[in-house]
């Protein structure tokens, strides 16, 4: 171990970064070379956030070691040589290491995966952030709502967690429990001034998201919440479009009585009954062409 880093870390073992040690010394050593210099808050951005889209990601533990030492690296720089979690009591790092977390951005994250409402709630009184990210920019409220955890969705928001905050692809929590068809979730986070129209980088809105998987209801709440049915992401495709092309028949309905574009067309001039039809959906067909019971 970097006897330098152990010493900022107030000797504290289980603190260390032991994962990006292992997989990635070069990184840490450049980390230690630049650490008490402007550079290296610039270097913590670079290696947190992929610009060009070119780079596979770091590994859960190792993304997790590195936003730890950001934060602090950050502490130090604003605040003085200080321990982050030196007014944590034993007590609850003790309840935190036994579950087999580790008390660091990534054990929180790990912890509203597993939906433990206890340990979340040990993490962040002990002064954790609900805003701490993995490499993919997954918050816990993000994965909470992914998997429609509403009681760990609410606790968050109470927490601070950021409703608008955006994964490394543009996505929202929002448009997760879309995903997912997580109607409660959806109504929750929109009462918290969620983006209904938020768009990933690729144009896809949480409407989008629901539309393609068949999800109804929660479909419904979007655009009773002023989704805009006839949104395309950047390629063209209208939630319309992907309600046909996959076959879900109620959806596709639901829409065009919301005033969904049945002429909408990809780049290639494809409509959504022309989609259907080459799906082999015919009774999605059937309801474009007035034949539908």
């Amino acid at each position: 171990m970097d006897a330098r880093l152990l010493t900022i870390l107030n000797n504290r073992v289980q603190n260390y970064p032991h994962a990006l040690a292992r997989q990635f010394p070069n990184i840490l050593s450049k980390l230690m070379e630049l650490w008490d210099s402007p550079a290296i808050d610039d270097y913590f951005v670079e290696l947190m956030v992929d610009n060009r889209g070119s780079r596979a990601g770091f590994p859960e533990e190792v993304a997790s070691d590195i936003m730890y030492l950001s934060m602090v690296s950050s502490r130090q720089i604003h605040q003085g040589e200080v321990d982050l979690w030196a007014d944590v009591p034993d007590v609850v790092r003790s309840r935190i290491e036994q579950s087999g977390l580790s008390f660091t951005p990534l054990g929180l994250i790990q912890a509203a995966e597993y939906g433990n409402r206890e340990l979340v709630e040990l993490f962040l009184g002990a002064g954790m952030h609900a805003n701490v990210y993995d490499e993919r920019k997954w918050t816990p409220l993000m994965i909470s709502a992914f998997n429609g955890n509403l009681e760990m969705v609410a606790l968050l928001l109470d927490n601070g967690a950021v409703v608008r905050h955006r994964d490394k692809a543009g996505y929202t929590a929002l448009h997760w429990a879309a995903f997912n068809g997580y109607s409660k979730a959806l109504e929750l986070l929109l009462s918290r001034q969620a983006d209904v129209d938020a768009r990933s980088k690729h144009g896809w809105t949480p409407l989008l998201q629901a539309a393609t998987r068949g999800h109804l209801s929660s479909s419904v709440i979007l655009i009773g919440c002023g989704a805009d049915v006839n949104t395309a992401s950047d390629d063209g495709w209208t939630p319309l479009h992907k309600a046909a092309a996959n076959g879900h028949l109620a959806t596709v309905k639901m829409l065009l009585d919301k005033g969904a574009d049945p002429g909408a067309r990809l780049g290639d001039g494809t409509t959504p009954q022309e989609m259907a039809l080459k799906n082999h959906h015919e009774h999605v067909v059937a309801v474009f062409s007035g034949k539908a019971c």
